[in-house]
């Protein structure tokens, strides 16, 4: 009872101040700036929000690392072609920003988009296999869940997956959206980087020196010089590193401003600075490898193996039962063999299904605005059809068909053309304004997103 006490009649902790500030929130402050064409509401919005205590951190010298940290924000988002040069969002920024609380998977889906990824899985041969490939690259990005670690290793565990109809382990990543998310992974980090060596630099003065040792808080006070220091002390001086990021305490080990990830850039940064690893779009952990399961999942066909499953704990292992329900369709061995409670099932599969109609309602958007600048550009007698900007670069082949220099000039067009619907589906005539392989995308995204819905409708309708 004194324990239950001293818990209930406590003082509540305080609540520390925290970085919200993220690469999502940026660009859709721009969203809202350029939508409102600058109104007085809007920038007052945007400039009170940066005031917050919670977001400057309430000091001088926390206001200048956010800064800094939004300036870097925007260089990122438009390296990523979701913001122009000046400050109008383009392209995918729809997918990013109606995405935001999946963050750093909505900029993820917006880096295969536009490296053609989603294009090769949806222009597949097998119609079949390009849907299930779909799903299966959507389940890496969106709704990730961790197998129990006794799945691992508990014979009791392999029985009830062998028994079930769910493949309950997540086959692994394609080698081809690998290799991409690591090559913009690589991107992410010289860019964060530089924000903290560019503010290290400038402001070393004001973020003093680096000499509290990180666990115990002690400070180290001192300078050698050559009087004091010795042949030992002189070689240390011209043998240490010069670090403006990196914690001296880590240094010593042999540590310069070179970082491996962005964990390791913001776990490993010097007193001061304040890097808040959740605050940059990682991919580290989308494209990890799992662990992998002998003896089930697929073969190289695609076909299910049978057989006793040994799994093998390195990791992780993730849960497929967004592919497994996509699959069977089927509520109980979601609960059984894939470890899902059965009051959470049906509010996990609603976030997916939220997910993919989100992707096909922008998807279905850029074609439409790609309609109505292909007929902007019949009706008019400025002979600017080819080039840049023409639609020789409408037609490109990727999703990314905006031109972000030109001006919005279907607002005065007939209003019928703006009403039309683009309607997809497997057998349906393509427009003749739209790619091929864009159309092939569209189709496969909206079967795909059609099939799910049927199956999570017939759950609860």
């Amino acid at each position: 009872m004194d324990r239950v006490q001293r818990l209930t009649l406590s003082k509540l902790p305080s609540l520390g101040a925290n970085f919200p500030v993220t690469s999502t929130l940026v660009l859709r402050l721009f969203n809202l700036l350029e939508g409102s064409g600058y109104a007085p509401a809007a920038v007052n919005a945007v400039q009170r929000l940066f005031r917050l205590p919670q977001v400057s951190f309430g000091s001088e010298e926390g206001k200048h690392q956010l800064l800094h940290h939004v300036r870097f924000s925007i260089d990122y988002i438009r390296r990523a072609r979701l913001l122009d040069e000046h400050g109008r969002p383009f392209n995918l920024f729809g997918i990013a920003s109606h995405l935001y609380y999946t963050e750093p998977s909505n900029f993820a889906l917006v880096t295969l988009l536009r490296h053609g990824v989603l294009h090769r899985i949806c222009n597949q041969h097998s119609v079949i296999q390009a849907k299930r490939d779909f799903i299966l690259l959507m389940s890496h990005l969106f709704g990730r869940r961790y197998l129990p670690g006794s799945y691992l290793k508990d014979e009791n565990t392999a029985d009830i997956i062998k028994r079930s109809a769910s493949m309950v382990i997540l086959p692994p990543l394609s080698e081809d959206a690998r290799r991409v998310l690591a090559a913009h992974e690589e991107e992410i980090l010289r860019i964060f980087t530089g924000y903290a060596l560019t503010y290290g630099s400038e402001r070393s003065g004001e973020l003093g020196p680096d000499t509290r040792l990180p666990l115990s808080g002690t400070e180290l006070g001192g300078t050698l010089t050559s009087d004091t220091a010795g042949r030992f002390g002189t070689w240390l001086q011209e043998t240490a590193l010069e670090v403006v990021v990196r914690s001296l305490f880590v240094a010593n080990s042999g540590h310069d401003d070179r970082f491996e990830s962005v964990a390791d850039l913001a776990r490993t940064a010097r007193r001061g600075l304040s890097l808040n690893e959740h605050a940059i779009p990682s991919f580290a952990q989308i494209f990890a490898t799992p662990a992998r399961a002998e003896g089930s999942g697929e073969d190289e066909n695609g076909d299910r193996r049978s057989g006793h499953p040994k799994l093998h704990a390195h990791d992780f292992a993730l849960n497929a039962y967004i592919l497994d329900f996509y699959t069977h369709g089927q509520v109980q061995p979601l609960s059984e063999a894939n470890a899902i409670r059965r009051g959470d099932v049906w509010f996990v599969l609603q976030d997916f299904a939220l997910t993919l109609m989100t992707m096909r309602g922008v998807l279905e958007q850029l074609i439409m605005r790609k309609r109505e600048r292909v007929d902007v550009r019949e009706g008019s007698d400025t002979g600017e059809d080819e080039g840049e900007g023409g639609s020789e670069g409408l037609d490109s082949g990727f999703v990314d068909v905006d031109d972000p220099t030109e001006k919005d000039e279907g607002d005065g067009e007939d209003e019928g053309k703006q009403s039309v619907r683009v309607e997809s589906g497997v057998g349906r005539v393509k427009p003749s304004w739209v790619a091929e392989k864009d159309w092939r995308v569209l189709e496969v995204v909206f079967e795909a997103t059609r099939e799910f819905d049927e199956k999570f409708k017939a759950m609860w309708a």
